[in-house]
């Protein structure tokens, strides 16, 4: 049984841990796109690595690490970087509604490139309160124009929010599972304990977690 390769988005704002759940994913077969242009708050042992100047090299350098047969999960740190350069290049090259247009249907060549990646990939991103078809305001993954607002989870198997809580005075730094009423997480059932909402904030642990229950499902 071919298994497609799974999407992962971790949203969150600024100190919530997003980039730190990345710590002990496997500096050998982990490509990481630090579109942010910030130094990582580890010890960065990637063998592949690489923080792209604009959006373009971003996206170049996807296609570059699908190809590497050495790396097995790709993580893109973050989407908001991404949009960011990209909507300064937009309005560098053009005007009016040309600006969006061009924005628009970039938005859509990397969502398309992600909903097909050969494999495992993993995006952070900024979230935003917005009102949702059912009326209700929730935390969505932040995206400049009207066009993808509510949208861009869509092309995620599984959405998960980073978060940071206080507990006995003491930062805990969280990965939310699934959605409290006020956020789009989701997380497949196949892949939690009963019970679970949330899980320590390291992304290595919930990827292997996903692959042993995906392997077990094949000798079945």
């Amino acid at each position: 049984m071919k298994v497609i390769p799974y999407k992962f988005t971790l949203v969150g704002m600024s100190g919530k841990g997003k980039t730190m759940a990345f710590r002990n994913m496997n500096p050998t077969t982990c490509g990481f796109i630090n579109m942010e242009n910030k130094p990582l708050p580890f010890i960065n042992n990637f063998t592949h690595y690489d923080d792209p100047k604009n959006y373009h090299l971003c996206y170049q350098k996807l296609i570059e690490y699908a190809k590497n047969d050495e790396i097995k999960e790709v993580v893109l740190d973050s989407f908001s970087g991404y949009i960011h350069s990209l909507l300064k290049s937009a309005r560098d090259q053009y005007k009016n509604y040309d600006i969006w247009n061009f924005y628009n249907a970039e938005i859509g060549k990397l969502l398309y490139l992600i909903k097909t990646y050969p494999k495992d990939l993993i995006m952070t991103a900024h979230y935003e309160w917005i009102e949702g078809e059912s009326g209700v305001i929730e935390k969505y993954i932040a995206v400049k124009g009207k066009e993808w607002k509510c949208k861009i989870e869509e092309n995620f198997t599984i959405t998960h929010f980073a978060d940071m809580k206080f507990v006995d005075q003491k930062r805990k730094y969280i990965i939310e599972l699934n959605s409290d009423g006020k956020s789009s997480a989701k997380t497949l059932p196949i892949f939690l304990i009963e019970g679970e909402e949330t899980i320590e904030n390291d992304y290595h642990i919930f990827l292997q977690r996903v692959r042993e229950v995906l392997s077990k499902s094949k000798t079945q």
